[in-house]
């Protein structure tokens, strides 16, 4: 049990994004249950390097999870973002998502495995886009998805750059942590 402790945890996120399927976005049962999620994504990796469990199918488990988590948590906010954002930032949003989806995809095909570095940029845009709900609940929500948005292209960016200056990016940014 002890050695699959990181995989269970992880596997709570996927659990966690399909309950979310059932509620509406900016309920208080889908902002718990979201949370929850969340929290498993934080806890995960920490289990894992903490008892020595690390593994290849934990790391593929993470991405996989996290990329179901944020696609279900855009789902079910894009309704809410279509009245927040004017249209054009609705497209740069869609642009965002079908680059990020297009570079993991290339990645992919290049290298046989998925992309997932760990860069600054990335982390950054990975706790904007997860507190995303809940900034949609207050009054400032389109400045914050505008400062998101920018901070997502600049780590599109910085991803494209590095995928295309090294010949495995994955291992550039493992080498350099």
């Amino acid at each position: 049990m002890k050695k699959h402790l990181a995989n269970i945890i992880t596997s709570l996120r996927i659990v966690g994004a399909l309950i979310l399927t059932a509620f509406k976005a900016n309920t208080v049962p889908f902002l718990v249950v979201y949370a929850l999620s969340g929290l498993t994504d934080c806890i995960d990796g920490f289990v894992a390097r903490r008892l020595n469990i690390i593994s290849e199918l934990g790391k593929k488990l993470d991405s996989v999870s996290d990329l179901l988590l944020y696609g279900v948590m855009l789902w079910k906010t894009w309704p809410i973002l279509t009245d927040v954002l004017p249209t054009m930032a609705l497209y740069v949003i869609a642009g965002l998502i079908l680059a990020r989806l297009l570079l993991y995809v290339i990645y992919g095909l290049l290298y046989h495995k998925l992309l997932s570095t760990h860069a600054l940029l990335n982390k950054v845009t990975s706790i904007l886009m997860f507190l995303l709900p809940f900034a949609l609940m207050f009054s400032t929500a389109r400045y914050y998805c505008y400062f998101t948005m920018t901070v997502a292209g600049l780590s599109l960016i910085d991803e494209m750059y590095h995928m295309l200056k090294s010949a495995d990016p994955a291992k550039q940014y493992a080498n350099q942590q």
